[in-house]
């Protein structure tokens, strides 16, 4: 009969190595602040659209701990591919604009579920440095969820948000700006919601954001030092 610890190890998943972690991590800050390329032509969106598709590489190929993880993320992915496609071609339209956005929303939460899985379980050979960089990219994801949802707000409910500073008319891009201003609670009063849901989304983000960085520091406070590889 195997030792409890044995038994521990094999049944765990096997973790993510520290350079797919940064790689996912600089990939999805590319992917979240590089938005505004597709304001330049249908040109820079397709390599707004390549960065995605690379995101996509990353996250089938490297987290994917279980089988219904991989059916996940593969389904995100071919909707974030189809909805891809379809903006480079359509990049003038606001229907494809709204599906570009749903399947950033779609992608980036399938990929939100497999991280958090990783933090609130994390694999035996992970190393607290390691969690904190699931925990960074999971943060990134958080604000683009939340763009995503605001993004479709204005894109179908225009005047659900608005420019104080400019008065000018708002995109799905001005939304990943307005929603890491609300995740990190700074409040510049730029962009504001206006419209009754777009107020409850923004006052949710508001809530999540410190929670999540509370709730984090608690995880790897408590399993610092803890992991197997830390003691090595």
């Amino acid at each position: 009969m195997l030792p409890l610890d044995c038994v521990t190890m094999t049944d765990s998943p096997a973790a993510p190595s520290r350079r797919h972690l940064a790689a996912l991590l600089i990939v999805l800050t590319v992917a979240q602040f590089g938005a505004p390329l597709t304001l330049r032509g249908h040109g820079w969106a397709a390599v707004y659209v390549a960065v995605y598709i690379a995101l996509i590489a990353v996250a089938v190929t490297r987290f994917a701990p279980n089988a219904a993880q991989h059916r996940l993320l593969i389904g995100a992915s071919v909707v974030m591919g189809a909805a891809g496609l379809w903006f480079v071609l359509h990049q003038d339209s606001t229907a494809a604009q709204a599906i570009l956005v749903s399947g950033i929303g779609v992608l980036q939460a399938a990929l939100l579920v497999t991280l958090g899985d990783a933090l609130l379980r994390p694999p035996a050979d992970l190393r607290t440095t390691d969690m904190l960089l699931i925990a960074l990219s999971a943060y990134l994801l958080i604000g683009g969820v939340f763009a995503a949802f605001t993004g479709l707000q204005v894109l179908l409910d225009p005047g659900s948000w608005v420019a104080l500073s400019t008065g000018e008319d708002l995109g799905w891009q001005d939304m990943v700006y307005a929603s890491f201003v609300t995740l990190a609670t700074l409040g510049f009063g730029d962009i504001v919601p206006v419209g009754p849901w777009a107020r409850s989304l923004a006052a949710a983000e508001a809530v999540v954001g410190p929670l999540f960085v509370a709730v984090v520091i608690a995880r790897l406070v408590g399993v610092a030092g803890l992991m197997q590889r830390d003691k090595r």
